[in-house]
């Protein structure tokens, strides 16, 4: 069990499977970032324009807040796709080695009871065999 488990990570560590691509952890990192400085900035805007008289600096500083917010929106969608990425790879690659291991079992077991029964006929004198039953059967009745 230990053994597999270790092999597991090892390979993991060969594919950068814990790590994932480069690109992948750029983009990740960038929708963190997205999400934050988004949600900060529209806070920001929004606080600015309550001190404001003149209606076109509030309406101008709630447009930046609401397209800060569609940034943020984004920035964590961007950060969840890759997320899932990286975790739904590694996932994958457990699902492999587990369906490895039960067709190990699966072979060790049937390996040891294929030794021991006998040896299956020769598959071209079957349907002789049955050729001559049939016309047997067929010329008793």
């Amino acid at each position: 069990m230990n053994d597999r488990i270790e092999r597991l990570k090892s390979d993991a560590a060969e594919l950068n499977v814990g790590k994932g691509a480069g690109r992948d952890g750029i983009y990740q990192m960038l929708g963190a970032v997205a999400m934050g400085v988004g949600v900060v900035i529209a806070f920001v805007a929004y606080q600015l324009s309550l001190g404001k008289d003149d209606q076109r600096d509030i309406q101008s500083l709630q447009i930046l807040a609401v397209a800060m917010l569609a940034l943020a929106v984004v920035g964590a969608a961007v950060f969840l796709r890759y997320s899932l990425a990286r975790f739904l790879r590694f996932w994958l690659l457990r699902q492999l080695y587990e369906g490895q291991s039960h067709i190990d079992q699966v072979v060790a077991a049937l390996g040891g009871r294929a030794e021991d029964a006998p040896a299956p006929p020769a598959a071209s004198a079957r349907p002789a065999e049955l050729t001559e039953e049939r016309e047997a059967s067929s010329a008793g009745q």
